[in-house]
This record gives structure tokens, sequence and C-alpha cells, in this order.
């Protein structure tokens, strides 16, 4: 917002306009930015409020995790279903969100060197989807019951 003063005594406010995008998808992947913070943060300190308020951290235990994700084998109930979409939507969004971050970033830097950025993109986007993938794999699955009799 700018200012100036057309008369003595008397202020007169211009608003510039909004600049226009790139294109569509920045300005989706802006959007994205902005709802999907506001949603992790949500998420986030819900997961916090949960685990070490409600739980405690001294009493989260591998039982509680079978509990709210199931025992690989064993019928999933609707509790597990919902603890699982829960934790899957915050695997989601936090991996999208940190790649369009590193997306801008690594384009604000680099992006005159199309072949680095692009080398850059790449490599995070095979990261970042093989931790997703092997994060909703594991709450796909369950917990394993060796893992609790080995914490015995």
């Amino acid at each position: 917002m700018t200012t100036s003063t057309a008369t003595p005594g008397r202020t007169v406010r211009t608003v510039k306009p909004i600049p226009q995008a790139r294109n569509r998808f920045e300005r989706f992947a802006w959007m994205f930015m902005r709802w999907s913070g506001l949603l992790l943060v949500f998420l986030a300190l819900s997961h916090f409020w949960m685990q070490h308020v409600i739980i405690g951290t001294h009493q989260i235990t591998f039982a509680g995790t079978v509990l709210r994700w199931g025992a690989s084998g064993d019928p999933v109930t609707v509790e597990q279903v919902i603890w699982r979409l829960y934790y899957a939507v915050i695997i989601i969004l936090a991996m999208l969100h940190g790649l369009n971050g590193l997306r801008t970033v690594v384009f604000d830097y680099f992006g005159h060197s199309s072949g680095f950025y692009k080398l850059v993109m790449g490599v995070a986007v095979v990261l970042i989807g093989l931790v997703s993938v092997s994060g909703l794999i594991a709450l796909a699955v369950g917990a394993q019951r060796v893992a609790e009799v080995a914490l015995r």
C-alpha cells in the first residue's frame, strides 16, 4: 500500500494490485502451502496433545501403538482405521508441504540453471516418495507382534 498527499492534510491511499502468478500451478502451490500449513499445525498440535498430555510421555508403550494401529494379521477395527487415516493425512501433507517448500527455495536459488534444478527436484521427489510410501505401508500393515515380544 502506498500513500501520497493530494492536498495538504489529506492522505490518499492507493492499493497496488496483487501480482499475477506465473501460471495456475504456481497459484495452486501457493494456496496449498497456506492451507496445508494451517492443517498441519492443527494436526501436529492435536498429535502432541494426545501423545504427551492425555497419554503422557512416560506411558507411551508399544501396546498402545498396537491398540491404535492394530497388529499385522489381526482384523482391523473402525477405530484403527480412523487412527491410520489420521496418521496417513499427517504423512502425506507433511511430505507434500515440505516438497513444495523445497521446490520454491531451489527455484529461487537455482532456477536459472534448470539442469541442476531438475536434478535436485528429481532426487527430492524420489526420497520423499520412498519415505512417504514406507510410512504408508507401515500404517497399512500395522505393528508386528514379534517386536512386542522383543520389547518385554
